[in-house]
């Protein structure tokens, strides 16, 4: 008598971002899609047991009408974009990759932190209108403050996972004083050892760097209370998820000139666009803002490509890693 050997349909829903391996090895159909709207996702994983997602978004609506669905690969760290409550009610494992872009971003983190205290958005755009430096022979045009150097500035890091450190790492080699930031809401009696409490890290920060998850404690994490405890003279760079801060707080901050600079790699609505997103619409001075793109260098490719490989192919050995649950 023959076995008939299960194979799976494993669906790649944004290519785009994130190539996947060219062969599993085991018995499969592999579809892949350049990019994926939210209007696709139901249909091109009707069918599909296993998914690979970067930044598409799979939604409970979506996950009801997927029965034969039992994984879904997360090429990135934020599983935010996942409906997880969903998840766990049909038994879908759902796995994301930690450690594969943590140098990328860190590095990208560090990068928006000089463009935000040394104003090099604002400076570019200032000299490329042409005429201000006609006008202004100092070429200090741009400067509402004048920039602190690293050796007497403090960073505070929202975030202690692998990026978070990472980020403090880079900081101190610097010069910068390093604050790791206790969650909000613990007494200070309560505040673990190398952390400082929340508040206090905002008091003291030249610098705030939010490298942490989005979740429900997580949610407006910088909004109007915590911008005025900042200092006056405080950027603040957002590389974890745009939910995290309140932008319509940050903009405002910028317009008083009450925070001296945000920069960000996330916005709370993505693909961010000047109709859904405040921060592209404002004008706000000395905003620095990328495409979502903290992640991407070749190192990051070279290992969200093995972690994909790695978590498909333990998930159907019966070896599940990086499980988120």
């Amino acid at each position: 008598m023959l076995l008939k050997v299960r194979r799976e349909v494993i669906v790649a829903l944004d290519t785009c971002r994130q190539p996947v391996p060219a062969t599993f090895r085991f018995p499969h159909t592999l579809y892949e899609y350049n990019i994926t709207s939210e209007s696709e996702v139901a249909e091109r994983l009707q069918h599909a047991t296993i998914a690979i997602t970067d930044s598409v978004p799979i939604t409970g609506e979506t996950i009801a009408k997927c029965p034969s669905l039992k994984l879904i690969c997360v090429a990135i760290v934020g599983v935010d974009h996942i409906d997880l409550d969903a998840c766990r009610k049909r038994g879908i494992r759902v796995c994301n990759s930690p450690g594969a872009t943590t140098e990328a971003v860190a590095e990208h983190a560090i990068a928006l932190y000089f463009a935000a205290r040394r104003n090099v958005v604002r400076a570019h755009n200032w000299i490329a209108q042409g005429g201000e430096w006609e006008k202004d022979h100092s070429g200090l045009g741009p400067y509402d403050r004048v920039p602190l150097p690293c050796t007497r500035g403090t960073m505070g890091i929202i975030g202690s996972g692998k990026i978070g450190k990472r980020v403090a790492t880079i900081g101190r080699i610097l010069g910068l004083k390093v604050l790791s930031a206790e969650r909000r809401g613990v007494a200070a009696g309560d505040v673990r050892a190398g952390r400082t409490e929340f508040e206090t890290m905002l008091r003291q920060s030249t610098a705030i760097i939010l490298t942490c998850p989005l979740t429900e404690e997580t949610a407006n994490t910088i909004s109007e209370k915590e911008l005025a405890l900042m200092p006056p003279g405080c950027v603040v760079v957002n590389v974890g998820r745009g939910g995290l801060i309140n932008e319509e707080a940050v903009v405002s901050a910028l317009k008083e000139q009450r925070l001296a600079g945000y920069a960000a790699d996330v916005f709370t609505n993505e693909p961010a666009n000047v109709e859904n997103s405040l921060l592209l619409s404002s004008k706000a001075p000395n905003l620095t803002l990328t495409p979502h793109v903290a992640w991407y260098n070749s190192t990051s490719l070279d290992g969200m490509l093995k972690a994909i490989q790695d978590i498909v192919e333990g998930f159907i050995a019966g070896s599940s890693i990086n499980v988120i649950c």
